[in-house]
């Protein structure tokens, strides 16, 4: 009777662990890319989406700065994500995407003076490569801040030169 007692408990124990682990979905990345004009982008963002097993509540959290710095006309643009909103990854035999999108700020700095503008930013990412490796499609990024309204949206793509691009699914208990 003892020996029954003490199985339901372990199957209890085993139920109770099993519910409580989380998936958690992310991509993580820092570098500089270089876009077709040969103009550089410095990227370093960490974005997550957690998935709590037995309820299914989602979780999302996360940071993204990004800077591109225009010699010729003396520019930087800054765009800091505010609040994480969406995030979704895909993979396939071809590589690993990961899109997220949220609230952001873009700090435009010139000579001429600088302005803070509210708005979307969009961010697509693709791990094509391990890191360290020189062969290959490199991984690439392409961020988009739209502000509405008259302003053209900022659009970056580019190749990632230096760094690394990671999407990864991991499974954690809680």
């Amino acid at each position: 009777m003892l020996r029954r007692w003490f199985w339901l408990g372990v199957l209890a124990m085993a139920t109770t662990a099993f519910a409580q682990t989380y998936t958690v979905k992310g991509s993580t990345g820092w570098g500089t890319a270089v876009n077709e004009n040969g103009k550089p982008g410095l990227f370093r963002y960490e974005v997550k989406k957690i998935i709590r097993n037995d309820t299914q509540r989602v979780a999302l959290e996360g940071f993204f700065h990004f800077t591109a710095v225009n010699r010729e006309e003396r520019t930087e643009v800054n765009i800091d994500l505010v609040r994480l909103v969406a995030y979704g990854q895909q993979v396939t035999d071809t590589g690993k995407t990961a899109e997220f999108k949220g609230l952001a700020v873009l700090s435009v700095a010139s000579p001429r003076g600088g302005r803070r503008v509210r708005g979307e930013v969009k961010v697509l990412v693709k791990d094509n490569r391990a890191p360290n490796v020189e062969e290959g499609t490199p991984d690439e990024i392409l961020v988009r801040f739209d502000a509405g309204g008259p302003m053209k949206p900022f659009v970056f793509h580019g190749k990632v030169v230096r760094g690394d691009i990671v999407i990864f699914e991991r499974y954690a208990p809680r």
